[in-house]
């Protein structure tokens, strides 16, 4: 009796841009928000967004910093530079990151039925927010995927995969 063939398993990479996609619709759910302030406000749309912030946002910036960087360094030679790039990406992560906890608090308050204490500032750190992450994705996407898809080899790429599911289940 034959076992079934696994099912090949997901591209560490793909899902990385795949979170890239959904961190810019994030920033446009965010702009609608502020766009919004401070009367005709989504709930539904600030507790996702909330969520992401809290959650989904962290955990990426934990798979890129743990087992993406950390690949790119060894695979990237001296005069490319990319040690100073990667380092850039990992102190915008942790700024946004706690940006993005003040954020998902006003989000949740919102996201409840509340009303922001103040929403020009409130519209200001989204606007400010959202329109830094777009950069920064944008950056990661320009520069890091394609070195990351040239360079990273099969071996890399099933060792990302385990880290990134690793940091799933401690998550989780």
């Amino acid at each position: 009796m034959s076992e079934k063939p696994s099912a090949p398993a997901r591209n560490p990479l793909d899902m990385i841009a795949s979170a890239h996609a959904v961190q810019v619709e994030m920033c446009d759910a965010m702009e609608r928000i502020a766009d919004s302030l401070p009367d005709e406000v989504d709930r539904r749309l600030c507790a996702q967004v909330a969520s992401c912030l809290q959650f989904d946002l962290p955990l990426h910036h934990h798979d890129e910093e743990e087992g993406l960087f950390p690949l790119l360094r060894r695979r990237a030679s001296p005069e490319e530079g990319l040690d100073k790039i990667l380092e850039r990406l990992a102190a915008e992560h942790s700024f946004d990151n706690d940006f993005a906890s003040e954020i998902a608090e006003a989000l949740e308050t919102l996201g409840q039925g509340g009303r922001p204490g103040n929403p020009e500032m409130l519209g200001y750190m989204l606007r400010g927010f959202f329109e830094r992450y777009r950069r920064h994705v944008h950056w990661e996407n320009q520069l890091v995927m394609p070195l990351a898809r040239l360079r990273l080899t099969q071996d890399d790429l099933d060792a990302l995969l385990a880290r990134m599911n690793e940091n799933r289940r401690q998550a989780g």
